[in-house]
C-alpha cells in the first residue's frame, strides 16, 4: 500500500503542478455558474434558479464536460511515459504493474474528483447563500451530484488507461479516446432514439441505458431530485421502476471491469 500511496501521491502534486487541478476546477465553476444563473435569464426570466432544473442543467452540461477532461488527464498516461522511456525505468524498480496502474489511478482519480468538488461546490455555495432551497436539501442534491461526477469522471480516466496501454502513440490514444467520447457521450443516445422509433423491445432499450455511465450519471441526479421534465430515451427509465441501487451497482461495475480490463491488458503490454 505504501508504493500506491507514493504513486498516487506524485501523480497527484504532477497534476497540480501542471495546473490540471486549478483548468478544471476553472472550468467547471464558470460554466456551472453561467448555466445555474444565466440560463434563466436567456429564457426571459429573472427568477431564482430551482433547484431540480439547475441539477437537471448541471448534469446536462457535466456529462459533456467531465469525460472529456478525464480523457485529456489520462490518455497518455502509459503510452506518453513509454515514448519518453520512463515507463521502462519505473518498472525497473520493486513495482508491480497493479501497482502502477492502481496509483496513477488513485492520484488522476483525485485530481478529478477535487476539481468535481471544487468546481460545483462554488455554485452550490452560492445557492445556499441565495437560500434557493434548504441546505439540507441542497447539501444532499449537491452530495449525490458530486459523487456521481467523480465516478463518471474515473470511469473515462479509467476508460483512456485502457486506450492508453492499447496503442503505440499518444497521437494515436488521444484520437481513439475521442472517438470513445463521441460514442458514448452523443451516438449512444442517437442510437437509441432510433431504437425507439423502430419499436424495440423497452426492456432490450433500459439495459442498455444501464451500461453507458453517461445515462447513469444523468438519471442518478435526475431521479434524485424528481426532475419531471425529462423526455427521450431517459424517459424509459424515469417512467418505470428501475432501482436507484442497481444505478449505482452498475457504476462500481464499470469502475471495476476497467480496472481488471487495465491490468489484463498491462500485463500483457511489451515495454
Amino acid at each position: 500500500m505504501k508504493v500506491i500511496a507514493t504513486i498516487a501521491a506524485k501523480e497527484f502534486i504532477d497534476g497540480f503542478r501542471h495546473r490540471w487541478l486549478v483548468f478544471a476546477s476553472l472550468i467547471f465553476a464558470l460554466l456551472s455558474l453561467a448555466v445555474t444563473f444565466l440560463g434563466p435569464a436567456i429564457g426571459g426570466s429573472f427568477a431564482l434558479p430551482q433547484l431540480p432544473t439547475t441539477i437537471s442543467a448541471l448534469a446536462t452540461l457535466a456529462a459533456f464536460i467531465i469525460p472529456l477532461i478525464a480523457i485529456l488527464l489520462g490518455h497518455d498516461a502509459f503510452v506518453g511515459e513509454q515514448e519518453g522511456g520512463t515507463l521502462l525505468l519505473l518498472l525497473s524498480y520493486p513495482i508491480s504493474r497493479w501497482q502502477l496502474l492502481l496509483g496513477k489511478a488513485l492520484g488522476q482519480g483525485a485530481i478529478l474528483t477535487a476539481t468535481v468538488v471544487i468546481g460545483f461546490g462554488i455554485t452550490m455555495i452560492a445557492l445556499i447563500g441565495l437560500q434557493v432551497a434548504g441546505v439540507v436539501e441542497l447539501l444532499a442534491a449537491f452530495g449525490v451530484f458530486m459523487l456521481a461526477a467523480s465516478l463518471l469522471a474515473w470511469a473515462f480516466l479509467l476508460l483512456s488507461y485502457c486506450v492508453s496501454l492499447l496503442v503505440s502513440s499518444k497521437g494515436r490514444a488521444l484520437v481513439v479516446s475521442a472517438l470513445l467520447w463521441f460514442v458514448l457521450v452523443l451516438l449512444y443516445d442517437m442510437v437509441l432514439l432510433s431504437l425507439i422509433v423502430a419499436e424495440a423491445n423497452g426492456g432490450i432499450i433500459r439495459g442498455l441505458i444501464l451500461f453507458n455511465p453517461v445515462d447513469l450519471f444523468r438519471l442518478v441526479n435526475l431521479l434524485f431530485v424528481g426532475d419531471v421534465s425529462v423526455s427521450g430515451v431517459l424517459s424509459l427509465i424515469t417512467n418505470n421502476s428501475i432501482s436507484v441501487p442497481l444505478m449505482w451497482a452498475s457504476f462500481g461495475l464499470w469502475i471495476v471491469a476497467l480496472l481488471g480490463i487495465g491490468h489484463w491488458l498491462f500485463k500483457r503490454k511489451a515495454i
